[in-house]
Order: structure tokens, then sequence, then C-alpha cells
């Protein structure tokens, strides 16, 4: 025997839905938010260190490639 669902079951799972899911996005967007906000401190010290910056004129651009160098040493 097959037992139908009542109306208002159905009304008051679907308003327990919603609700779960507004207080879920919120939740996320409220954390997300929190941490955008709080700024990272990372602290780097050395005790030397040298820029080289090299500007040449610029090339023709070849569509199929690209070139990009960076040297750290």
């Amino acid at each position: 025997m097959a037992r139908d669902i009542p109306k208002a079951t159905i009304a008051v799972l679907l308003v327990l839905t919603i609700l779960v899911s507004i207080i879920g996005t919120w939740t996320v967007l409220e954390s997300i938010s929190v941490k955008e906000t709080t700024p990272v401190e990372r602290t780097v010290s050395t005790s030397e260190g040298n820029i080289l910056l090299n500007l040449e004129e610029p090339q023709e651009i070849k569509e199929d490639s690209a070139n990009i160098r960076f040297e750290i040493k």
C-alpha cells in the first residue's frame, strides 16, 4: 500500500530546506569576508640582495610563441 505524504509535511520540509540553504550561504559568505579583511603579515629578512632590470626594445610579436625569463640568484 502506498501512503501519500500530507501537503503540510511537504511544505514544512520545503521551508526547512530554504532556511538551511540561506543560513549555509550566509555562513560561507561571512567566513570568506572575514578572511579577506584579515591581513596576513609575513616577514622576510635578508642580509643581501641584488635586483637587475634590463629594458629592451620590443620585438615583433609572434602569436604562436612567448618567452619569459626570470633569474633569481
